[in-house]
């Protein structure tokens, strides 16, 4: 079987996938102000103050933050920052909030401020994902088919959600996707110099090399794996070849240009952590250290037991990828694979390098974590990078397949099977509606089938709505805890409701109740004041998600 990708880059075909772009940009601007506050916001807000106080005070960083990438924490911090010049002009002090910290009541709302910018840059840097989809799909089916890569990554709930709110996450998957796209362009610009061009000096092939060490230097200050870009670049150039002898012919050829992208790399990754400063390699080989043996100390809630990250079976995270995802894509992907083998000598230099990168980005990190028993929590949300990877190789397979139909009828039935399919992607994203985070496949039973079961709202983002719910069902003067970080109460609650620290204001009960308990589905969270009746949930597609106590009357009781 062959395939004759489309090699059409006319105005129209770009046009197409720009305006699918255009729409999606739209709607992800328009519900961006929808989505609540992830439990992990303050501290990571919190990293560009302690990154400050190092570098102007020589202040230890706290706990393992000096593990943390800062580049998409300082784009957020300089994009609110901005905002502020803008709206109260240069009378504004941008150390104003030096003492935010999470959790600190003073600073609840500082922190808001921040995230309503945040989250509208997020989703910016999200869709950088969206856009080098869009751009790797026209390089393998064609510019004609470039615009439907986009929509299948948003038709992946998960990504789509997380998209707007996830600190760390997201940042890295799209950049990550970045970074896999111009590692294409630039071995197909490397196979396409001439023998007397390949010299380092004031030219293209340096400055590309440099640019892109750059990169990868701002990937790995999103998140430490992005150093495998450097390794993933050098494999994707032997297996474009697929010659040993081109290969061994390259080696003296291009050495110098790869030396370039990782003094590139070096610098910038030194540079974006200043918790390196005093010794980068030192530190360098203790964050990858940290980053394999993280001992996060909570506990994962996976076929109905709660298991913590040591104890996950070698088959977490595959069944999560099973769980969390459409299968139509899934399915898509494999048979994707499958068109790749089978083709693969026919396609250019090009398409063989993106296609390499591509599936390396997918296969490498999962591949390597589950071989070494790392420890993985909260779902997949730390493998969320794959998915612009599976969503693009997704695309491609259902494009070519589309190719290969004879005759306008079977393009037509293709075309109407497809949209009977998505549809109940489709309804589940708008029911889900902001927390498509939640997303279950139905495959696997759908959200009803894992509530219980399987970790749901992991990150207390639907603390906001049963916290919202409070502000318009309680009395001026009410208390309220919050069973989940305590800050996105305080963000959230009227001024006169007092939020009440579950841990050092009640003892978790010990020192009493509060009139109202807003509790995320996490551990025993939910199950404290149990004499408190429930009085609403947080409730998508008829399963409670957040619950909200009322202990008014067991209060008077007592």
């Amino acid at each position: 079987m062959k395939i004759y990708p489309s090699q059409s880059n006319s105005r129209q075909a770009i046009l197409k996938a720009a305006t699918v772009l255009l729409v999606l940009f739209a709607i992800g601007c328009w519900t961006v102000g929808d989505y609540g506050v992830s439990w992990d916001e303050g501290t990571e807000i919190s990293t560009v103050k302690y990154n400050y106080e190092l570098i102007a005070r020589g202040r230890e960083i706290p706990k393992d933050l000096k593990h943390y990438g800062i580049v998409f924490n300082l784009t957020g911090e300089i994009a609110f920052q901005l905002k502020e010049y803008a709206t109260k002009g240069l009378s504004h002090n941008p150390l104003e909030a030096r003492a935010i910290e999470e959790g600190d009541a003073g600073m609840a709302q500082a922190i808001y401020e921040r995230l309503k910018v945040k989250h509208v840059v997020t989703f910016f840097i999200a869709f950088i994902a969206y856009i080098c989809v869009a751009a790797i799909a026209g390089i393998l089916a064609g510019m004609d088919y470039a615009w439907f890569a986009p929509i299948i990554l948003a038709l992946f709930p998960r990504f789509w959600a997380h998209g707007f709110f996830n600190p760390k996450d997201i940042p890295f998957a799209a950049t990550f996707t970045l970074g896999t796209l111009m590692g294409g362009l630039l071995i197909d610009f490397y196979l396409k110099r001439k023998e007397w061009e390949l010299k380092v000096g004031f030219n293209k092939i340096t400055l590309y090399s440099l640019l892109y060490g750059i990169l990868v230097g701002l990937v790995t200050g999103t998140r430490i794996g992005g150093f495998f870009l450097l390794f993933f670049l050098g494999l994707a150039h032997c297996l474009t070849r697929l010659n040993l002898r081109q290969i061994l012919r390259d080696i003296p050829r291009y050495w110098l240009f790869y030396l370039l992208v990782g003094m590139a790399w070096m610098v910038t990754t030194t540079i974006v952590y200043p918790a390196s400063w005093s010794n980068p390699i030192g530190w360098f080989f203790d964050t990858l250290h940290y980053t394999s043996n993280h001992t996060w100390p909570g506990v994962n809630l996976f076929a109905g037991t709660e298991i913590t990250p040591d104890e996950n079976p070698w088959y977490y995270l595959p069944l999560w990828i099973f769980l969390g995802n459409p299968l139509i894509w899934l399915i898509s992907f494999v048979m994707g694979l499958v068109f790749i083998v089978a083709n693969y000598r026919i396609f250019t230099n090009l398409q063989r390098a993106c296609v390499v990168l591509v599936l390396l980005q997918v296969s490498f990190s999962p591949l390597l974590a589950i071989f070494l028993g790392a420890n993985i929590y909260t779902a997949m949300r730390q493998f969320l990078f794959i998915i612009p990877g599976i969503a693009v190789i997704s695309a491609v397979s259902l494009c070519w397949l589309y190719q290969k139909l004879w005759g306008q009828t079977g393009k037509l039935f293709a075309i109407a099977l497809f949209m009977v399919l998505i549809s109940p992607i489709l309804f589940d994203m708008i029911t889900l509606h902001p927390y498509q985070h939640l997303y279950f496949s139905r495959a696997s039973g759908g959200l009803s089938h894992a509530s219980g079961r399987f970790d749901t709202d992991y990150w207390g983002l639907t603390l906001r709505e049963g916290t919202e719910w409070v502000n318009e069902n309680a009395e001026p003067n009410s208390t309220l805890a919050i069973g989940g970080p305590t800050y996105i109460g305080q963000m959230f609650a009227k001024p006169d409701i007092q939020v009440l620290d579950l841990e050092s204001d009640l003892e978790y009960g010990v020192k009493g109740r509060p009139d109202y308990y807003v509790a995320m589905p996490y551990i025993a969270l939910p199950d404290l004041f149990p004499e408190c009746p429930i009085a609403h949930h947080v409730a998508r597609q008829g399963i409670p998600i957040t619950i909200i106590r009322d202990c008014r009357q067991s209060k008077e009781n007592s």
